[in-house]
């Protein structure tokens, strides 16, 4: 192992690092707009459900409205059968309380069955108001947690920047501008080590005079996709 193998690996450990600090840090905003996101939506199905309830209420009490003056109308029927002056106005309106009575059956079926959906959907409120509070608190959670954490993070990155500085010294001044194009276009995987003798990038072989030059202490890029290679092996 040569004396420029354990600084190259440092090296690369302190990019790996700031690409993983940083990803965290920008992963941040797009998680708490997720988060927002999940509980807006809720905030909405609630919505719907409850005016979905109202709108379940308001065709109720239509129909309840409807048998009322269905058994009004009945009653006035009746009164009226009492004092029919014919046989014939008698089985007039005989034959419409025989019919609105069928109508009345039904329409109390139907009036029940509307009870009932009311009285399932009543119940649901309770866990979609649930479910609105819990998405409304993780949201906030979130936010406060990366709030703490993303100053953690800048304070770690800035560490890690100035650990970065020292850690570059070590390149010699020609292979310097070929590695800082290579990690401002690629970033930590502007170096890789190398597995098997292989590029850990893009896992081309190196060849045998790479293995001699590298072993010796020379800076070697893959020649495939440029990384600045070191071994670990």
């Amino acid at each position: 192992m040569t004396s420029a193998t354990e600084p190259l690996k440092d090296l690369h450990q302190l990019h790996l690092d700031i690409e993983q600090a940083q990803g965290e840090l920008n992963r941040g905003p797009k998680q708490i707009q997720a988060r927002k996101h999940i509980s807006n939506k809720k905030e909405t199905a609630l919505k719907e459900f409850l005016d979905n309830l109202i709108q379940l209420k308001m065709f109720g009490d239509s129909k309840s409205l409807d048998l009322k003056t269905l058994e009004n109308k009945l009653e006035s029927l009746a009164a009226k059968l009492n004092i029919a002056s014919s046989n014939r106005e008698f089985n007039t309106i005989k034959d419409q309380i025989k019919a609105d009575e069928m109508a009345k059956s039904v329409l109390e079926d139907e009036l029940l069955e509307v009870f009932e959906r009311i009285d399932e959907e009543s119940a649901k409120k309770k866990d979609v108001e649930q479910q609105v509070e819990a998405a409304k608190q993780e949201s906030t959670r979130f936010s406060e947690q990366f709030a703490t954490r993303s100053t953690e993070l800048g304070q770690h990155l800035e560490g890690l920047s100035e650990k970065l500085k020292v850690a570059e010294k070590i390149l010699p001044s020609e292979p310097l501008a070929d590695y800082r194009r290579l990690v401002f276009k690629k970033g930590a995987k502007a170096m890789a080590k190398l597995r098997g003798g292989a590029c850990s990038n893009c896992f081309v072989s190196i060849t045998a005079q790479q293995k001699i030059l590298i072993n010796t202490g020379e800076y070697v890029f893959c020649t495939s996709c440029g990384s600045l290679l070191y071994s670990d092996e």
